[in-house]
């Protein structure tokens, strides 16, 4: 249980959360790292009195802090006009949350070599209140798309709705749907079940690896033009990049992946010079966080939203679409052997 008491902010210990060291039950309720809850740590509490990190904890007892306040604005680097989210960006806002509608190329929030304007910046450019739950640089971040993914992203600004949806998330009461493009054409319906863990190599991507932790995706096959598939695709975990790293793992990479090899063998397998174009023009991966469905943290009101696909995916499609049209006309006209097309009777002597 957590409540805000006097510009504190206060955890209850539940009797399912006694004999817990105090940095771990704070990481487990904040959803932060054990390393930041240690931070939060040097100006807290426990029952008014201040504890080391391997302190365990009893039943009923108060952790209590001061939330780190939020950047200035005046703060923040200058952002150009251009990459500063308009009205049209924001498809749901009360004054507990928001729900964008990302763009591609934009990150979420700040991390190891990340440069640019993040969604974290161009909300508080704006002057949006944003949870103080994790980080400063992942204030209001309760769940993240990867940079070139586009669609629905959900942004806390209490820490109330913080709690309840990181809690939902957790829970699996929130429901994502996305759609993305594929190489080839995988069974009309699929479940896949590989654990993800960073790739022994290249440290920077994901893998399915044996001692990776359990990742489940759900596919469905909406279209297919024999080289590529436009997938409805629904996860049953969060991992990094599992959309990615599980559909290359099946040999279906998404369209525009360059990480996880997509992209040059979309381009390679492309079957005219729109659907070249189209891919060309991905900035990305083909990959769009389409339905979200979840419960308002506060109100318990049941909300559920769609974004429509990006214009440069909804190009791509249209592309493979008119090149399977033609294709089919192609073969309708295909002139066949007269003894095809007009074959002689069967003489019943050597009938079968």
């Amino acid at each position: 249980m957590s409540r805000r008491n006097m510009d504190q902010e206060v955890l209850q210990v539940a009797a399912e959360d006694a004999g817990m060291r105090v940095d771990v039950f704070i990481a487990a309720k904040l959803g932060v790292s054990r390393a930041r809850a240690q931070e939060i740590l040097e100006g807290a509490t426990v029952d008014g009195v201040v504890v080391k990190a391997k302190y365990n904890l009893r039943e009923g007892s108060e952790v209590r802090w001061t939330p780190l306040a939020a950047p200035d604005v005046a703060a923040l680097p200058d952002i150009p006009a251009e990459q500063l989210l308009s009205e049209t960006d924001f498809l749901y806002e009360d004054e507990n949350l928001l729900v964008l509608n990302k763009r591609a190329g934009l990150t979420v929030h700040q991390g190891a070599g990340d440069t640019g304007a993040t969604v974290v910046d161009l909300l508080r450019a704006r002057g949006v209140p944003l949870s103080s739950v994790g980080p400063p640089e992942r204030a209001g971040i309760v769940h993240r798309l990867d940079k070139d993914t586009t669609g629905l992203l959900i942004v806390c600004k209490t820490d109330a709705a913080h709690w309840k949806l990181a809690s939902d998330f957790e829970e699996r009461r929130v429901d994502k749907t996305y759609e993305a493009v594929v190489c080839a054409v995988p069974t009309p319906k699929g479940r896949i079940e590989a654990p993800i863990g960073r790739h022994h190599t290249y440290r920077k991507r994901m893998a399915v690896v044996p001692e990776g932790r359990m990742a489940v995706t759900e596919y469905e096959v909406l279209s297919d033009w024999l080289r590529f598939s436009h997938l409805k695709i629904n996860l049953l975990t969060g991992r990094t990049h599992q959309i990615r790293v599980h559909l290359a793992y099946v040999g279906h990479p998404l369209a525009g992946d360059a990480v996880y090899g997509g992209a040059v063998r979309a381009l390679t397998n492309s079957p005219d010079a729109r659907v070249t174009a189209a891919l060309e023009a991905l900035p990305g991966q083909a990959l769009h966080a389409a339905h979200l469905r979840f419960f308002h943290p506060v109100s318990g009101e049941r909300i559920e939203l769609d974004a429509p696909l990006p214009p440069v995916m909804r190009e791509l499609i249209d592309a493979l679409e008119e090149d399977a049209v033609n294709t089919r006309r192609e073969v309708a006209h295909t002139k066949l052997p007269p003894h095809l097309t007009h074959p002689q009777p069967r003489d019943s002597q050597n009938a079968w």
